[in-house]
């Protein structure tokens, strides 16, 4: 019955998907409105319909791949062959459990990678956004694994001795290891990992650095770290994030950023950026998404006493890597609601932001820069609204530009 549930929570995830794929779809020709229409040109609008719809069909390739793989996994007991060869090699239940995820990691990247290789080096380099080499691919692969395995499997193995050392009751410290560790990450990240797969420098002397401190003092904004990032490296894309709280607030503008926009963009670019800091956006989302983290531990904590999650995988006995496996596919449903609540909050965040950065610089600049952002990327102007709702994270455009007046 269980295993039931879990293959049709894998089909009804993956039906939901390619359904709200279809309706994009259904949407890309659709008249744009006058405020929109006269940013992409016959030719452009075309090569932005046709880039969606190609990404959109081999995403569902892909898709269909993973989900067949993945219900012949569950079905033919796959998962618990892998824990049994994983236990003739060790008697630790750490270290079974510790090779199982490592093994399973492996496998799914191996089945990935023809589809990431593709996406990046085909479809990507079609459309001129490519700038990644395959030496920049496999050092990013070598330095990506290396993480993985000190970071992730450093947590896990904390994870994984506090379960056995406290069983039903680990999963309190289990949530706050993770927390704690969101946190230093959340402040430091950008300065202490994001530097081994890119440079970053400070903005130089100019008149853009001048605009950038004339605007941050009018705001009463410590600029504090303010980099330019070798986006370049990997896509011609543009983008800017912000990160950190306090002291560790940082600010990052693609190099991309600065080649296409001018100063007074990038400045409004910096003003939405340093909004979602006085609107307390990043702090807010850092604590929502703990609060889905708790309850995620919280659900893992009590169901990992039911054995029948690790035998309705195949095993002949309980494990923490089995039954975590079948709790995270039955959390499906409440990750795609947590998701929607999510994606939800964010996109009512980034109309604060663009509301500040209008309010406190320029309202024209603002509304170029979007623009160009999203046509250089050759965006689709006319999402489904289905699919804004559950896979955009900032609203469309048009949207954007309605909110600034």
């Amino acid at each position: 019955m269980l295993l039931t549930a879990l293959v049709i929570i894998v089909l009804a995830a993956y039906i939901i998907e390619s359904m709200l794929d279809n309706l994009n779809l259904s949407t890309a020709r659709n008249t744009l409105d006058p405020k929109i229409a006269h940013l992409y040109d016959a030719r452009e609008r075309e090569r932005s319909i046709s880039y969606s719809a190609e990404k959109t069909r081999f995403g569902f390739i892909s898709s269909t791949t993973s989900t067949l793989i993945l219900i012949f996994a569950l079905s033919y007991g796959w998962f618990a062959s892998l824990d049994g060869w994983a236990r003739g090699i060790f008697d630790s239940q750490i270290l079974v459990s510790l090779l199982f995820v490592a093994s399973l990691s492996v496998i799914f990247w191996l089945l990935n990678l023809p589809f990431t290789l593709y996406g990046t080096f085909r479809i990507e380099e079609k459309y001129g956004f490519n700038k990644t080499t395959p030496k920049v691919f496999v050092t990013d692969t070598i330095k990506g694994a290396a993480l993985a395995i000190t970071i992730g499997g450093s947590l896990l193995t904390a994870v994984l001795w506090l379960y056995q050392e406290l069983e039903a009751s680990f999963w309190i410290l289990g949530w706050a290891l993770f927390a704690l560790f969101s946190l230093l990450m959340f402040m430091f990240g950008t300065t202490l990992i994001l530097p081994l797969f890119n440079k970053l420098e400070p903005v130089k002397e100019g008149p853009l650095r001048e605009g950038i401190e004339k605007y941050c003092a009018s705001q009463g904004y410590n600029l504090g770290r303010l980099f330019v990032m070798d986006g370049s490296k990997r896509s011609s894309k543009a983008n800017a994030f912000f990160s950190g709280l306090g002291s560790s607030k940082t600010i990052v503008l693609f190099d991309t950023l600065l080649e296409k926009l001018s100063t007074t963009e990038i400045i409004a670019v910096l003003a939405h950026e340093i909004g979602h800091y006085k609107k307390r956006h990043t702090l807010s989302m850092f604590i929502f998404s703990n609060i889905q983290t708790f309850a995620t531990f919280a659900l893992l904590g009590w169901l990992l006493g039911y054995p029948e999650l690790s035998t309705a995988l195949g095993a002949k006995e309980s494990s923490f890597h089995l039954s975590a496996l079948t709790f995270f596919i039955l959390f499906t449903p409440l990750s795609i609601f947590f998701g929607l609540i999510s994606n939800t909050w964010s996109r009512h965040n980034e109309y604060e932001a663009d509301t500040f950065a209008k309010q406190t610089y320029k309202e024209e600049p603002m509304r170029s820069a979007l623009s160009k952002i999203s046509t250089d990327s050759l965006a689709n102007l006319s999402p489904h609204p289905a699919f804004v709702a559950f896979n955009y994270t900032h609203p469309t455009l048009l949207q954007r530009l309605n909110n600034l007046g």
